[in-house]
């Protein structure tokens, strides 16, 4: 492994925030003292990850997974510790100064680094390069088109617009001419190399250039627009897929919108570079575009980070609908709520913001509709609904985009909604929503129940707690399911993470002291009830029946004999689980000492005896 001086890693553990490390990825809320998320390491739709700020640190109680800003970022972006301390140094602007004597592996991690720099300062290099052929009387055709679309002189500046000469090589002639190397040209994707042959030439010849920045404000790309109409070729070409440049995780002027999107409380998503540019001269700083209409999960995902709600405001044409549609259901299934703007037919942003300026174009911007109505309307102008046909059609158009929404009380609001509207029975509805969830996951929904009803099925009631085993677990959870008092006591004991095992029952039990973290306890049943937990038996068996006919919070007055018992059950629930975690740490020293000699099996021998005397303790009730 490469060698990284401790220095450098404590000046990152110091500078490095988790917060705003971890804030890049899931949108963090704040309750309390700490910072909770949906967790970005398992599907989820309550929040149960959990950033402590004071430590920083983040722990899951679904999927388990815990540790400290470089473990998250190993996670994140699956490398190993010396990638993150390198990850997280590049974004801190800090410097690993190199070791001589050092492994090859640290040899190769430095020459990764230099050859990623490089290309940045590439990437940048061409960006000015392009910006200042702008005006050249080479790029005469570029200031006629730009001028032509209005784009006046602070866009083209606050854009960086720029031309690419409509010539064989002369970027790469420049480029060589700076230092850079044809194998960097290429893998930037700046240059061709045709096959079988040693030259390169320019990628982008006589077009408009729009620089492409990652979120942190660094061009990793670019899309180019044809400026000669008798040019038989694409209209925009963008670069290629490489290390520096993916399509599908970039969003166009993100990182100048990013800072709006608060303001503004939604992002608002274009389809294309001139769309965002006019929203931003008129105003609407919260505007992005995905490169056309191919909108991914990855990037519902990245906008997910830094807001809850998106408007989409695509082309009025067929194009700009089947793209809606699509992008539709990929923002319901990252947890948002979405929202469309309709255009006046044939109009995109930039010819309305043309035609009428800011006023107009905001005035429109200002009026969305919720997404499923929208796709209702636009699906119902295309298919007859007096005919069954065309209401399948339009019934499963619609379904299509309710189908990733993972919240079941959504779900639900939108199948009524649609069954007003199409006359239909809701359990008809729900039947079809069902049949298409199951396409793509397994749906526990059974031929009796709605999706809303979260009711599990009938189980066999479980049994009072006779070993350390399910039963204890099943007899704690259903205590701390009813009574908030001994719920906030698991809460806060130090060694909850250690004594409930990772298994459903287990998983169960740390959903609801996440909800007691969050301040929730009061609706933790219904939403414990929404999880694919419910269709493990033992859980299931819990929420079938309890032990139970009420619930306790806190602050009601309560029977002071009866919260004592609660005390007691809890306290002996707790103190089995802990002796059967010291059983099976005892036997595993025992089976570890039965091959061990020397140092070994004397440092074995005294932490045997540790545990001994632990669970001697604990049998007397000490802890």
């Amino acid at each position: 492994m490469a060698h990284i001086p401790e220095e450098i890693i404590d000046e990152i553990r110091r500078r490095a925030d988790i917060i705003d490390v971890i804030g890049t990825t899931v949108s963090l809320q704040k309750r309390g003292n700490d910072y909770w998320a949906c967790c970005p390491f398992h599907q989820e739709k309550t929040p149960s990850f959990k950033v402590d700020q004071q430590r920083q640190t983040y722990y899951c109680f679904g999927c388990k997974k815990s540790g400290n800003v470089f473990h998250f970022v190993q996670e994140s972006i699956n490398t190993d510790f010396v990638g993150a301390v390198e990850w997280l140094a590049d974004r801190l602007g800090i410097v690993i100064p190199e070791r001589g004597g050092g492994s090859g592996d640290a040899a190769a991690a430095a020459k990764r680094r230099e050859w990623r720099d490089a290309g940045m300062r590439l990437l940048g290099d061409c960006a000015e390069w392009f910006r200042q052929n702008m005006a050249t009387p080479q790029a005469r055709q570029a200031q006629e088109y730009l001028q032509s679309r209005e784009i006046d002189a602070d866009a083209v500046a606050r854009f960086q617009l720029g031309y690419s000469p409509d010539s064989w090589d002369t970027l790469c002639q420049w480029a060589q001419r700076q230092g850079y190397s044809p194998d960097l040209l290429l893998a930037t994707g700046m240059a061709v190399q045709k096959e079988g042959h040693k030259t390169i030439y320019d990628r982008f010849r006589g077009r408009l250039m729009f620089p492409i920045w990652d979120e942190l404000g660094r061009v990793v790309g670019f899309s180019a627009r044809v400026l000669d109409p008798a040019v038989k070729t694409s209209k925009y070409i963008n670069s290629p897929e490489s290390e520096f440049f993916q399509k599908g995780s970039i969003l166009y002027a993100f990182n100048f919108a990013r800072q709006s999107l608060k303001q503004f409380g939604h992002a608002l998503v274009c389809e294309g570079q001139l769309d965002v540019i006019a929203c931003h001269r008129a105003g609407l700083t919260h505007a992005i575009a995905a490169q056309g209409t191919a909108f991914t999960a990855n990037h519902a995902r990245l906008l997910k980070r830094s807001a809850n709600e998106v408007v989409l405001a695509f082309d009025a044409d067929t194009a700009g609908e089947k793209a809606a549609q699509r992008t539709v259901a990929l923002l319901h299934g990252a947890g948002m709520s979405v929202s469309v703007v309709t255009l006046p037919q044939g109009e995109d942003p930039d010819s309305v913001f043309r035609k009428g300026g800011a006023s107009a174009l905001q005035q429109i911007m200002s009026n969305s509709q919720p997404a499923v109505p929208y796709l209702f309307q636009q699906s119902s102008a295309h298919h007859d609904l007096a005919r069954p046909e065309g209401l399948s059609a339009v019934v499963n158009d619609v379904l299509a985009a309710i189908k990733p929404i993972e919240d079941a009380v959504i779900r639900t609001a939108h199948c009524q909604w649609l069954s007003q509207q199409v006359n239909l029975p809701e359990r008809v509805l729900f039947d079809a929503l069902q049949a298409l969830r199951s396409d793509h996951r397994e749906f526990a929904m059974g031929s009796q129940t709605t999706p809303w009803a979260a009711k599990p099925p009938a189980m066999p009631v479980f049994q009072a707690p006779v070993a350390a085993s399910e039963q204890t677990l099943q007899a704690l959870l259903d205590l701390i399911l009813h009574h908030e008092a001994p719920a906030r006591l698991l809460a806060a004991e130090q060694d909850v993470h250690e004594v409930i095992p990772d298994t459903p029952l287990g998983q169960a039990l740390m959903r609801v002291l996440a909800a007691v973290d969050q301040n929730e306890w009061d609706d933790v049943e219904h939403e414990l009830a929404q999880y694919d937990l419910v269709r493990d038996p033992l859980v299931g068996a819990v929420l079938a029946q309890s032990h139970f006919s009420g619930r306790t919070t806190i602050a009601a007055p309560g029977d002071a004999a009866m919260a004592e018992k609660h005390r007691q059950a809890y306290a002996d629930c707790l103190q089995r689980l802990r002796l059967e975690r010291l059983n099976a740490q005892i036997e595993a020293r025992k089976a570890q000492l039965a091959t061990a000699s020397g140092d070994d099996a004397r440092r074995l021998q005294g932490e045997l005896m540790e545990l001994l005397s632990q669970k001697s303790q604990l049998r007397g009730g000490k802890r």
